[in-house]
């Protein structure tokens, strides 16, 4: 009898949590995708285009003043000390060593497919908040044998998904 009770608990509650992740996932999937897209598009992996597709330091700042998100204290004067022109800066550093990476492996942009997201959550994450820690797995169509990655970390603002970082560009032989 416990064991069905136990069971019919899960489904009435365990389906709507199932349900709620598989939407992040979706959501965090469509975002590399997109992204994948954009830069096979323009033929280049601009800082603009990178820029677009990460989370904004207002919209950081504006999750830090949100109650329900419950961000500690230290956390909330870490995100409100940063300034504009640093959080630009830190972008700029990421963004360089990415192209900077890539350029060594020879990578063709106007080439690139999305191939995968792998992740992993993380309870407490980034500013204290839920997360996943993702990698982003690309493939230049004219060359074989060859996949590319980049480590993409996504943050939980309330219950949407947003990246807060992308770095580590590799080149990895099937």
């Amino acid at each position: 009898m416990l064991k069905i009770t136990a069971l019919l608990l899960f489904l009435t509650i365990g389906t709507p949590i199932l349900h709620a992740q598989n939407q992040t996932i979706e959501a965090m999937t469509s975002k590399v995708e997109e992204m994948t897209e954009e830069i096979r598009d323009r033929e280049s992996f601009t800082l603009t285009l990178y820029k677009k597709h990460l989370v904004s330091l207002s919209l950081l700042r504006k999750a830090a003043d949100e109650p329900e998100l419950r961000m500690s204290q230290k956390h909330k004067d870490n995100i409100k000390s940063v300034t504009r022109t640093r959080y630009a800066e830190l972008l700029k550093e990421d963004h360089l060593a990415i192209v900077s990476e890539a350029s060594k492996s020879d990578i063709n942009w106007k080439k690139i497919e999305f191939v995968d997201l792998l992740y992993k959550p993380r309870a407490f994450f980034k500013f204290g908040q839920p997360g996943y820690e993702g990698l982003w797995i690309i493939k230049d169509t004219s060359k074989k044998d060859v996949l590319f990655t980049m480590q993409v970390d996504f943050v939980m603002l309330g219950t949407d998904p947003y990246i807060l970082e992308i770095d580590d560009f590799k080149k990895q032989l099937k």
